[in-house]
């Protein structure tokens, strides 16, 4: 039996040149208690339809249908069908506590009082996996991480008890072990409860690991539609065959990587952070990280959400301070109050989200020539060594080189007189790339800068940061919690959890032998592109992790061990140091003589795992 059916949808918004047709007289249906998939790339009309079945869209849009009916009823958001939508912070209410979010839906929908409504909100965020659901309830969202937000989110569609869940992209910015537990939770409630879903993504990998039916939707049409095995294993369509070549990584040219191994390029570091520690609020943040980044190297960094990624990126630019430890660029010391100045805008950034780190009202022109005033002007300011020098380009040279960068970046000149509104989410991603690379810098920092793209557009990225890397040398730190993506791209790998470095490497070493146990679940947990072997993916515990429940998690014991399955005794008693074998480091007290008996001189160390 079919819970939702779909028949000739059609959507329209009226535009300067007269109607603009973005989904295209589409049918399709979901069985009950089954998991069907939709997917293409950004801009092929799966979100828009699944806002006009939810009967979502503006006054803008014309809805035209044949049929849309849910167990033969028509749609009612909230009771018969319910979404759950890619961003879980904008979905939820920031002022409003976690446990009356919930309560108000279940009462709403069960028309019960206050006391047995909160008892129900209790019962749904353990049915999601989450730990210790009163203290939650009492939390607001800000407080919580992304993956136990969309646990919250999809806590609230549960409450609705409704006919058919709408999944849009719900792990595309979670890391793969969160996104791992949240699609094996997914899969369980449909088990469970016999609640449809509808999987609405660009993950050819999520698809593959979900869903027993899959249609391909490309320019607001479906194109192709069956069983998951005949999608990928015998599709019929051109695009959907390089959708699934772009998943596997088939555009991208293998890259020509550097001997890290070699003495001589050990000592090639730009820039070195030694034993930094950057504490928040909650005591989150990162604690006595060591790590360097190479000239012209890729070093990625990894780890879930809340890692301290981002907040050791933005302590490596100058953005933020650390409270302890020291940097060094070319070999000297940066003193913490004149670090932007000391760069001399050689260190740039790209950003995760291409819509939010432009400007809207600056043109690119204006973007980039912005972006040459102010790396004159920390130039003028002196740099380290005294390199650079503080000087103006006149307007010729700038647009010279406004010329040069769009086209390296593969946009034309003439996107130069154009608002960020007119491109796409990848073009917007190349004028980041363009801005950020307009000042020739000597490390470019990229912070999850593909996460948002879908597979296709996340390739011609990584083809574009490769062949401009090629051709002007940048030393490039990559932040991504993508494994797929950082095999590929990277020298060397570095594993953040809970603040610190666990293991660092050559990534084709760490990433084909783990030493870690955290890095092997990583691994383990990224879907491939095969329903077969998708399927069989690892997350650990679908409840959220138990680590921070540990005695002095910040400085008394591992962070991780309240995850792992290979913790002795001592691991929750002791904060393992860095053990350093070669070229491999290691946060594990597997390795260190004291626990695990001391060894020969000779002795060539192994995974313990």
């Amino acid at each position: 039996m079919n819970v939702l059916e779909v028949k000739n949808l059609s959507v329209q918004y009226p535009g300067a040149e007269g109607a603009s047709e973005i989904v295209k007289d589409i049918s399709f249906t979901v069985e009950e208690g089954g998991i069907t998939g939709i997917v293409g790339q950004s801009g092929s009309g799966k979100s828009t339809a699944m806002l006009a079945v939810m009967g979502l869209l503006d006054g803008r849009a014309s809805v035209q249908y044949g049929q849309i009916t849910v167990k033969g009823k028509a749609p009612v958001p909230g009771r018969n069908i319910a979404m759950i939508f890619q961003d879980s912070l904008s979905c939820l209410n920031p002022s409003v506590k976690i446990g009356r979010q919930i309560t108000e839906t279940v009462r709403m929908r069960k028309g019960c009082g206050r006391k047995e409504a909160a008892a129900r909100a209790e019962e749904l965020l353990e049915t999601v996996g989450i730990r210790n659901p009163a203290l939650r309830m009492r939390q607001y969202p800000f407080e919580l991480s992304g993956g136990m937000r969309q646990r919250v989110v999809l806590a609230i569609a549960l409450a609705c008890e409704p006919d058919l869940i709408i999944a849009d992209e719900p792990t595309t910015a979670l890391d793969a072990v969160v996104q791992a537990q949240i699609l094996q939770l997914l899969r369980r409630i449909v088990r469970e409860t016999g609640t449809a879903l509808l999987l609405v993504s660009h993950d050819m990998g999520v698809t593959a690991a979900m869903c027993r039916n899959v249609y391909v939707m490309h320019g607001g049409r479906i194109i192709e539609e069956g069983a998951a095995e005949d999608i990928f294993y015998d599709p019929s369509e051109g695009y959907t065959r390089q959708l699934l070549k772009d998943a596997k990584g088939g555009r991208l040219r293998e890259r020509e990587k550097r001997n890290v191994d070699d003495p001589a390029n050990r000592e090639d570091a730009l820039i070195r952070m030694a034993h930094v520690t950057k504490i928040f609020d909650a005591d989150e943040g990162i604690r006595d990280v060591s790590l360097e980044i190479r000239k012209g190297e890729i070093l990625a960094l990894v780890g879930e959400s809340g890692s301290g990624k981002t907040t050791a990126a933005r302590i490596l630019t100058g953005m933020i301070r650390e409270d302890k430890g020291r940097l060094y660029y070319r070999g000297q010391i940066l003193q913490r109050g004149r670090r932007m100045d000391s760069f001399g805008g050689k260190v740039q950034m790209v950003f995760q989200d291409p819509y939010a780190s432009l400007n809207p009202c600056l043109t690119v022109r204006q973007a980039l020539s912005e972006a040459l005033d102010a790396a004159a002007g920390l130039a003028g300011r002196g740099a380290v060594d005294g390199r650079t020098a503080g000087h103006r380009l006149t307007d010729q040279e700038k647009e010279e080189r406004i010329r040069k960068i769009l086209a390296l970046t593969g946009l034309s000149y003439s996107d130069a007189d154009r608002y960020p509104h007119a491109f796409s989410g990848g073009q917007r991603q190349r004028i980041g790339i363009a801005r950020a690379l307009i000042t020739e810098p000597e490390v470019l920092v990229c912070d999850e800068a593909i996460s948002s793209l879908d597979a296709t557009t996340r390739e011609q990225i990584l083809e574009l940061i490769f062949r401009v890397q090629r051709k002007i040398g940048f030393a490039c730190l990559f932040i991504s919690h993508d494994m797929h993506v950082v095999r590929r791209i990277s020298d060397r790998i570095a594993v953040m959890y809970g603040g610190q470095i666990v293991e660092t490497g050559r990534t084709k070493k760490v990433c084909s032998d783990p030493w870690h146990p955290y890095t092997k679940l990583l691994l383990e947990a990224v879907p491939e592109p095969d329903p077969v072997r998708a399927k069989k993916i690892k997350s650990g515990p679908v409840k959220e992790a138990a680590g921070t429940d540990l005695p002095d998690a910040a400085g008394g014991c591992c962070p991780f061990a309240g995850r792992c399955g290979y913790a002795l005794e001592c691991c929750r008693r002791e904060r393992p140091e860095q053990y350093v074998f070669g070229d491999r480091g290691v946060s594990c007290l597997l390795y260190s003589d004291e626990h695990s008996g001391r060894r020969s001189s000779a002795y060539r160390m192994t995974s313990q795992i």
